[in-house]
């Protein structure tokens, strides 16, 4: 399969059909997909790089019967078109995406709840918009420059090599990525090397794997070196809305002590979960003790309504 045309392919978005079936016009002319679920206060949920929204399975059809959630795809992700510019596929013109999002769904005002680089955007957003957004939960991710603190010393040294790298052969090494994807092998050693976490499903894994053969390597390049230079450090002081942090003291990505913690510090009257057992694949794992913190977190705000009660079945 050639990657040009894997991003074009028509994909089943998710098991539980979270499918993103509207667009809106990104400011470089890329046509970026998104949908609209459920009933309730708006909340968007924002992907990590290389991600789409199968991530939030296991929380969707809990949280659509209390919020409207907005889910999205990146630039070069799941439906949406490659960055049609480079200044297309940076952090800032992601959360600017967002915005244009807000717009054509109609929706004034929204909590942000963004995972991994999805940290960086949401953070980046209340910068550009901040009366626009009722709260936020950064959710394993950081705060800035994401290699500086990712997978401790090789951090640094993938940053380096995804900066020199020659676009040519970055794509080639996408291509050797994608087929290894068709194999358990990914998976088994991404739990040996501690990237996978230990109750992270197959069936779980193998989406994110699958979705690799969708993504377009120019954009997703370009938005890991953008996410490398990025940093919302200035903005977290002046953060006035509710925010929780949820920070995994075993997540290579965003190490609890590094980044998590530290951010929880910085912004006035945050809240912080720091999970032990964290991982970067907790959106698999830990979807129960998540949906309850995360939820708690907007009941105590006034951002949720009610569970509807169980159906009664005439006697």
């Amino acid at each position: 399969m050639k990657l040009r045309q894997a991003w074009r392919s028509p994909v089943r978005d998710s098991p539980m059909m979270i499918n993103n079936d509207r667009t809106v016009v990104a400011a470089d002319g890329t046509r970026v997909a998104y949908g609209i679920h459920g009933d309730g206060p708006p909340v968007v949920l924002v992907n990590g790089l290389t991600t789409s929204v199968y991530y939030w399975d296991h929380l969707f059809p809990r949280w659509s019967r209390r919020f409207t959630l907005i889910t999205w795809d990146f630039k070069g992700h799941g439906r949406s078109e490659p960055a049609r510019s480079p200044e297309g596929a940076t952090i800032p013109a992601l959360a600017d995406d967002l915005r244009r999002i807000l717009d054509d769904a109609g929706i004034d005002r929204a909590a942000l709840v963004g995972f991994s680089m999805g940290a960086q955007v949401i953070l980046e957003a209340y910068r550009a918009f901040p009366e626009r957004i009722t709260a936020l939960v950064p959710l394993f991710g950081p705060y800035q420059r994401v290699l500086d603190t990712a997978l401790g010393p090789f951090g640094r040294l993938i940053g380096a090599v995804v900066k020199r790298v020659p676009r040519g052969l970055f794509n080639a090494g996408a291509r050797v990525v994608v087929q290894a994807g068709r194999l358990r092998a990914p998976y088994t050693v991404g739990q040996r090397l501690g990237l996978i976490g230990p109750n992270a499903s197959y069936g779980d894994v193998r989406r994110f794997l699958d979705h690799l053969r969708q993504i377009h390597p120019p954009t997703i390049q370009r938005m890991a070196l953008s996410a490398q230079a990025h940093s919302a450090a200035d903005v977290l002081p002046r953060i006035a809305v509710p925010t929780l942090v949820v920070t995994g003291d075993a997540d290579p990505f965003a190490p609890a002590t590094k980044v998590g913690a530290p951010m929880q510090r910085l912004i006035p009257g945050a809240e912080l979960l720091r999970m032990p057992h964290g991982t970067h694949t907790s959106l698999f794992e830990h979807y129960d003790e998540l949906d309850a913190a995360i939820t708690g977190f907007f009941e105590r705000h006034g951002l949720v309504v009610q569970a509807p009660a169980p159906a009664v079945e005439p006697s």
